[in-house]
């Protein structure tokens, strides 16, 4: 809970992965969902490059990593990155090379230009040894894409991640980032620290209240960011094969809906994961989306539906085509008599007309006008039902307790 987080766990979303590049795609899925494609694509390489470097220095990455390196500078990374490349390819004495060391006096000298304050003298040395005296066939791709960012213009490159840094900002700031970014050295902080894997084994229940009410962009962010660590462990469960069957519940569904979740709601079963989401209206899925054509196709990846009372015609206007039409019979009955003045003239008549035709087995304007706690379903197989939910008693003990039911 944003609001207590001393009263919660601590949360690793980048601890399960199997790839290195599974991260820069789980940031990239929390993003703004009107991102351009461009910005969207920068973004994704940002934080691409910085996981590759943690990890080549066999650094674990978390959010708080992420940020301090895509927003201070990829410097402290690629230097570490550097050294260890020349340990392992130049051997222990490296540094008493002569080209490193002319360059090294150089640079000391302030005769290299450096592309930020955060760039050291040793670095920018480090770095021309390896454009000039490193052969093609003996670079790193992983450093090769360090020493990229670090050369690209500073401010450019703001500009470019500029859609990502805010979502990085609000995930690593104050409590939320010791939450989400967990230390297992801070002996100051008893809380546990779980992930989607340690929870899955241990047969846990996770609670997240992300508590949108007051701050709806962190909570969206939370969301949409547990989303995809989830859909990144069900990738797992299907690769290398499960272990028990995970009920996923989302309660307003439009506030965290991303493409992770998308994935899940259409292959998330063969993982392992079934997924209940409630929502309001169309329409609010449709402002998360983008557009109403992306709500229907999220909605389409749902296997049953169980509708409440619904003001909004378009989702009225969904729910009623879901359940689609049915035959209704009609019989019109005519029934005439007549008589005239010569007695005995007396006529009488009687006809029927049955008809069919096909109508909306739910009206919409029916959707509007359910008392609380009754529902129409839809569920697999074709059948429809309709029902109404029990009120569960908080203040009933034992099973002997009646349960009271909704007027």
């Amino acid at each position: 809970h944003p609001a207590f987080p001393e009263a919660g766990v601590r949360l690793d979303f980048t601890f399960n992965w199997q790839k290195p590049t599974e991260i820069a795609s789980r940031i990239q899925s929390i993003m703004p969902p009107d991102t351009a494609g461009a910005f969207s694509a920068f973004g994704w390489d940002a934080v691409n490059v910085v996981v590759q470097g943690l990890v080549e220095l066999e650094e674990r990455p978390n959010l708080a990593k992420l940020t301090r390196y895509i927003e201070g500078g990829i410097e402290p990374v690629l230097e570490g990155s550097l050294r260890r490349f020349y340990e392992e390819t130049l051997g222990p004495a490296w540094r008493e090379l002569p080209e490193m060391k002319k360059l090294m006096q150089e640079a000391h000298r302030g005769h290299m230009k450096r592309p930020s304050e955060a760039a050291s003298a040793e670095l920018m040395a480090f770095v021309a040894y390896y454009e000039h005296h490193i052969a093609q066939s003996q670079r790193s791709k992983v450093i090769d894409a360090q020493v990229r960012t670090f050369r690209h213009n500073r401010e450019h490159y703001q500009k470019i991640t500029a859609n990502l840094l805010p979502v990085l900002s609000m995930l690593t700031s104050g409590d939320l980032g010791r939450t989400l970014s967990p230390d297992p050295f801070d002996a100051d902080d008893t809380r546990p620290i779980m992930n989607f894997e340690k929870i899955e084994r241990g047969g846990h229940v996770l609670y997240m209240c992300l508590d949108s009410l007051p701050d709806p962009s962190v909570a969206s962010a939370i969301g949409a960011l547990a989303l995809a660590d989830l859909a990144a462990r069900a990738g797992m469960r299907y690769n290398l094969g499960g272990y028990r069957r995970i009920a996923l519940f989302v309660d307003e569904v439009a506030n965290v809906i991303n493409q992770p979740l998308i994935e899940i709601l259409n292959k998330g079963a063969e993982g392992g994961i079934y997924t209940t989401c409630a929502m309001q209206t169309l329409a609010d899925l449709a402002k998360r989306l983008g557009s109403e054509a992306a709500a229907r196709m999220a909605l389409g990846n749902l296997n049953n539906l169980i509708a409440l009372r619904s003001k909004d015609r378009p989702t009225q206007d969904f729910i009623v085509e879901t359940f689609g039409k049915t035959a209704i019979h009609s019989m019109r009955v005519g029934l005439g008599h007549g008589a005239d003045t010569h007695l005995g003239d007396f006529s009488t008549s009687y006809s029927s007309q049955l008809s069919e035709s096909f109508e909306e087995m739910v009206p919409a304007d029916v959707l509007g006008k359910l008392p609380n706690l009754q529902y129409f379903a839809s569920v697999s197989g074709g059948r429809i039902i309709k029902g109404r939910f029990p009120i569960l008693d908080p203040d009933a003990h034992g099973d002997d307790q009646p349960i009271r039911r909704a007027a």
